[in-house]
């Protein structure tokens, strides 16, 4: 405060009033130079203002790809090109109907010593619409569908604008395994920031009542076909919603997988399935029968296949289920009618009974009269009018992804939490799951659970995952060659010599009873889709391995696929598991 004194003049130094009027000319300067500079804050903020009225949002949501990374992807090396400039978004576009085009021939071969793997040989190339403003102004979107590399059940989707004699990815509107294909940089550049918008839909939608939620399934590439769907409701937003008409017993016809089908605005399909708001992942399926009791039971409203689901609700002909041969046996918490057959020796039920519900060991099946009592099907109508099958989980079929197990290899020793969320839920788990794990991990993968203080070699996990359909792509083998096909394959897909030996012992003594078995495995991406992992800290690589197989009388005939050997660095995660049946 002594120097800020000193430096301004005592007040009798200043000029009294009537000598003053030499300074007058230099107190209107300053009233005019304050003046312009109110005016010129006035129109900064004005700039400002109207900048950001005029502003296209950025979509933030799970689901707006600009928002999401993957930090297990290899580096885009193969890129020539890069565009970083501001995050643009683009709703100026002309849609029409995918139109197939000649290829673009951005993929190439891979050339192993004993396969091809030619990516650009199945690769189909769609415009799909115009840029009508923005620096893409002219451009055409271009839909590109590539085959996955390795067994998936969908293809991938890429997305240019082809600009003249120019090819632009536009990262951000693509599938995430893009970087782990063989692609010709020198054919187009990558643009990180350009987002079309009317390409990103919510994770979740709501129908016509508040009770009717319909849940995204992220993970679906198709280009939408109406021929077995009929239109249920308008969203106000995102257009008309279908479902679908008609039964697959193959279970192989996405548009009849009892989805909920919007057409995206590029001709592709966005699915969603409705989650019954009286089942509850902590609270079960929350019914009370006629005579009073609770249900205590876990119920399943899905086909069960492999390590998943065959569709979204499981779903039955009128001839084999309606509401003239059932009766209500009980409520659910928002008093719906919940419907069983009135006839005990229905098909439905033999059928389950002698075909799903299966014991293992010294377990014996209940006598059939115990069987029917404990509610073993019941029905549920929707508020679309759809009569959903419920299958207590007791009697279902055993199919489910077995034995996953997770090792995790910090740089240095330290608390690790985890979290695995398979889709159709978790039957068992080792340590107990609760809401997830929590450990001490070295770095050879020797894990102390924080609540208990017991020691682990690994988590273990079994349970459901999402929609899942066993891939085409795989390998027949004799039965003598198992072990050391199966040897060959872990080392190339990423295992170590002890994650091997572990694989083996669990797998290999159930390959030993047909002359010929099929085998494919399921990589990182496919895994994420049926069970998604959350791992914090974030790990620097995780290789995620399931394996299918089938047993066989004869050889079949099947396409084969290149296993790409991934890197393991830093702060690495193993999972292996494979399929029951």
């Amino acid at each position: 405060m002594d120097n800020l004194n000193s430096e301004v003049p005592p007040l009798q130094n200043f000029p009294q009033p009537e000598k003053y009027n030499g300074n007058k000319n230099l107190i209107i300067i300053l009233i005019v130079v304050i003046a312009i500079l109110l005016i010129a804050l006035g129109a900064l903020a004005g700039f400002f203002f109207f900048q950001q009225q005029n502003q296209q949002p950025v979509i933030v949501s799970q689901n707006n790809p600009a928002t999401s990374t993957n930090n297990n992807l290899p580096d885009q090396n193969n890129v020539s090109t890069t565009t970083t400039s501001t995050p643009e978004t683009s709703q100026d576009i002309i849609w029409n109907d995918p139109q197939q085009i000649p290829s673009l021939n951005i993929f190439t071969k891979t050339i192993e010593s004993n396969y091809t793997y030619d990516p650009e040989k199945d690769a189909k190339y769609y415009k799909v619409g115009t840029v009508t403003s923005g620096k893409y102004q002219g451009g055409e979107i271009i839909l590109v569908s590539a085959p996955a590399d390795g067994p998936s059940p969908y293809p991938e989707f890429y997305r240019f604008i082809k600009l003249a004699d120019s090819l632009i990815y536009l990262k951000n509107s693509s599938g995430i395994a893009f970087a782990y294909l063989e692609a010709t940089s020198s054919k187009y550049t990558t643009d990180e920031n350009y987002i079309i918008n009317q390409l990103i839909f919510p994770k979740s939608i709501v129908g016509p009542k508040s009770s009717e939620i319909l849940e995204l399934d992220q993970y679906v590439n198709a280009l939408f076909a109406s021929s077995s769907l009929k239109k249920v409701f308008t969203d106000p937003k995102y257009g008309d919603v279908y479902t679908s008409v008609g039964y697959d017993p193959n279970n192989t016809d996405l548009f009849k997988r009892n989805g909920f089908y919007i057409k995206s605005p590029d001709g592709t399909v966005k699915v969603y399935s409705l989650k019954p708001d009286f089942v509850d992942q902590t609270k079960g399926t929350q019914i009370t029968w006629l005579d009073g009791t609770a249900n205590k039971a876990d119920y399943t409203y899905t086909t069960h296949t492999g390590c998943g689901s065959a569709n979204y609700a499981s779903i039955l002909p009128s001839n084999m289920a309606s509401l003239n041969n059932m009766k209500v046996t009980g409520k659910t918490i928002n008093g719906d009618n919940i419907y069983e057959f009135k006839d005990i020796n229905n098909p439905v039920l033999k059928d389950t009974y002698t075909n799903k519900y299966q014991v293992y060991g010294d377990v014996v099946k209940v006598p059939y009269a115990e069987f029917v009592a404990n509610h073993p099907v019941f029905f549920w109508q929707d508020p679309f009018g759809r009569l959903i099958k419920f299958e207590n989980s007791a009697y279902g079929t055993m199919a489910e992804c077995g034995k996953p197990v997770i090792y995790l290899y910090p740089e240095q020793a330290e608390n690790i939490s985890v979290k695995v969320e398979p889709q159709g839920g978790m039957t068992y788990s080792d340590p107990a799951y609760n809401t997830g794990w929590n450990v001490w991990a070295t770095t050879d993968s020797q894990l102390t659970e924080l609540s208990s203080g017991k020691n682990y070699p690994y988590l273990f996990w079994e349970g459901r995952g999402g929609i899942y359909e066993q891939p085409k792509k795989g390998f027949v083998i004799k039965q003598s060659e198992v072990h050391n096909f199966l040897i060959e394959k872990l080392a190339k897909l990423g295992l170590n010599a002890k994650e091997t030996k572990d694989f083996m012992e669990f797998w290999e003594p159930r390959m030993q009873n047909s002359p010929y078995y099929f085998v494919t495995f399921l990589g990182t991406e496919a895994m994420n889709q049926l069970a998604p992992l959350t791992i914090n800290p974030k790990p620097d690589k995780v290789i995620r391995i399931l394996m299918d197989f089938s047993p066989l009388q004869k050889p079949i005939s099947v396409e084969g696929y290149n296993i790409k050997t991934p890197t393991r660095n830093g702060f690495t995660v193993i999972e292996w598991g494979g399929v029951l049946r």
